[in-house]
């Protein structure tokens, strides 16, 4: 049964990084800390996340999932047009066709929450290598992969059709910047989202997050964000290492705390954090998480609980994932894990996030959806 919505905080003109609380439910502050707080346990002890997730938050006084959930509830109408950015071709010098599981599975589970919530079309952008991998995990997500006209003309079929819509970006950076105003000024999206992408650093160059150079192999959605920030167009960056888009925001502090954060392996030797900015950065333990928190702070802050997926769909993405040949980027497995964690453990965070979005809910309605 859906809950009563709580209503919408007008943050004034084109949102950015929202400083203070003021006329959100407490209530709705503390869930959403817990939400952030499960989504940053560092149980892989890969030692960055304490780190991302201090910095960001000295740029902001609510929970980060809060911040991002509220700019897409005030902006995102019925029917508009979404881009979500994800991919990494990892181990290309072996092979371009090798991605992995971290960034498409969140991509389509949070393609998946936006369509539920706004009746949104999610335009999906990766490497054109791995277009047809990211087709079958969103398609995983329920989603029926059609064209861009033909997703817009789903969204206003009489009968049902969820669809979404998957596409190459380039990796030149002039075409890049090209394809980006184009996009921009054909769709009007009504937010640019990016998951687990790496941006460029202060030289240009795109690393690993082993201070290894692959500039020439990654798509150059700096450019898509960029284009979007000058259009006045909400970005949220999603990230866990240091290197992803978005990290802008938090680059200085977290430069010296970083393995390879201040000088990585290539001659440019400005490290791996990306100076792109986004109006909101959401950090995690793994990328994908950060996407399950955004949506969890959302369906609770619009009184919506079926917005979030459950670990059923959770288990048939990762399956997706592996049928699609997709790579657990630090085991280098194909499978059903992500970032050297099994799939019972990504079940596990979906159902404690369902929990935690269930008693807050409850919560919210028993202390009263205005009582700041």
């Amino acid at each position: 049964m859906k809950s009563q919505s709580i209503s919408k905080v007008k943050l004034g003109g084109r949102p950015k990084v929202v400083k203070k609380s003021k006329g959100l439910p407490q209530i709705l502050v503390d869930i959403s800390e817990n939400i952030d707080q499960l989504i940053t346990i560092d149980i892989p002890l890969r030692g960055a996340t304490d780190i991302l997730y201090r910095a960001a938050r000295e740029k902001i006084s609510i929970p980060l999932t809060l911040a991002a959930a509220q700019a897409l509830a005030n902006n995102i109408k019925a029917k508009d047009i979404i881009f979500i950015a994800t991919g990494w071709p990892d181990r290309p010098q072996v092979s371009l066709q090798i991605g992995e599981t971290d960034g498409p599975l969140g991509a389509a589970v949070l393609s998946r929450a936006l369509h539920q919530a706004f009746n949104a079309v999610p335009f999906i952008f990766i490497e054109q290598q791995l277009v047809a991998a990211m087709a079958k995990v969103t398609q995983a997500a329920g989603f029926k992969v059609l064209t861009p006209a033909e997703a817009i003309k789903a969204v206003n079929s009489k009968a049902p059709i969820h669809a979404a819509s998957v596409l190459s970006f380039p990796t030149d950076v002039n075409e890049a910047a090209r394809t980006s105003s184009e996009l921009i000024q054909k769709y009007k999206p009504s937010a640019v989202i990016c998951i687990e992408k790496a941006g460029m650093n202060s030289q240009g160059y795109i690393h690993s997050i082993r201070g290894e150079e692959k500039t020439k192999y990654i798509a150059k959605i700096d450019l898509l964000v960029r284009e979007a920030n000058r259009s006045g167009i909400i970005t949220i960056g999603i990230g866990d290492g240091g290197n992803e888009i978005g990290m802008g925001i938090i680059r200085e502090k977290i430069r010296p705390l970083l393995p390879f954060g201040n000088k990585c392996h290539c001659p440019c030797g400005e490290g791996i954090v990306s100076v792109t900015k986004t109006d909101f950065l959401v950090t995690a333990t793994v990328s994908n998480w950060g996407a399950y928190g955004i949506v969890a702070s959302l369906a609770i802050l619009l009184g919506s609980p079926e917005v979030f997926h459950n670990g059923e769909i959770e288990c048939r993405v990762i399956q997706g994932c592996a049928d699609a040949g997709l790579i657990d980027g630090i085991s280098g497995y194909v499978g059903e894990s992500v970032d050297s964690l099994p799939k019972k453990i990504h079940i596990a965070i979906v159902d404690l996030l369902t929990e935690m979005i269930k008693k807050g809910l409850e919560m919210v309605d028993r202390v009263g959806r205005n009582d700041g």
